[in-house]
């Protein structure tokens, strides 16, 4: 049901999320447990926003929501309602949740409902990018070998020179 009214809201009045909107990280790999960050600021509603919803993409594995001091939470399948707080004029409020990237390297949308208690809202549609894990860095692969090599030959020289020492130290004197 809040899902269907997230998504029919997300039509009526879908803003662009670069207008306000914010989710931290923006990319994240396949596959990750992650945390994401929604910053919701409040730039011109007077009364305060009072509530916050957001819609989960059905390929995001949502399991935990941040508990926010002062606020109301419920869940509904994919979606996560904050309520009862508020965000007054001129400041923001973040908003996390924890959960699995998807499968698979794409774009995934999530819908951010915010509104106020004369039932005023707004729908941003904010998009986070899923990437293929990267390959290793090079680089740092590299200097992790020649760090290992040497390591090796400095206890190869140090190996060689406890022999000598116990060669001089155990031999016979001479005659």
């Amino acid at each position: 049901m809040i899902w269907t009214a997230i998504s029919c809201g997300a039509l009526a009045v879908a803003a662009p999320a670069e207008a306000h909107l914010s989710i931290n990280p923006g990319e994240v790999y396949t596959g990750a447990l992650v945390d994401l960050v929604f910053s919701v600021p409040n730039v011109g509603d007077a009364i305060g926003i009072d509530h916050v919803t957001l819609g989960i993409p059905q390929d995001f594995e949502l399991d935990d929501v941040e508990a926010k001091p002062g606020w109301t939470q419920s869940r509904t399948g994919q979606a996560v309602t904050w309520s009862g707080g508020r965000i007054p004029k001129g400041t923001f409020a973040r908003f996390t949740i924890r959960g699995t990237a998807p499968s698979k390297a794409e774009t995934v949308l999530f819908n951010v409902l915010v509104g106020d208690r004369t039932g005023k809202s707004i729908t941003y549609r904010i998009g986070l990018d899923v990437s293929a894990t990267g390959e290793e860095d090079a680089g740092a692969r590299s200097l992790g070998k020649a760090a290992l090599a040497v390591a090796i030959l400095a206890a190869l020289l140090a190996l060689g020179a406890l022999f000598v020492g116990l060669y001089v130290w155990l031999r016979p004197p001479p005659s």
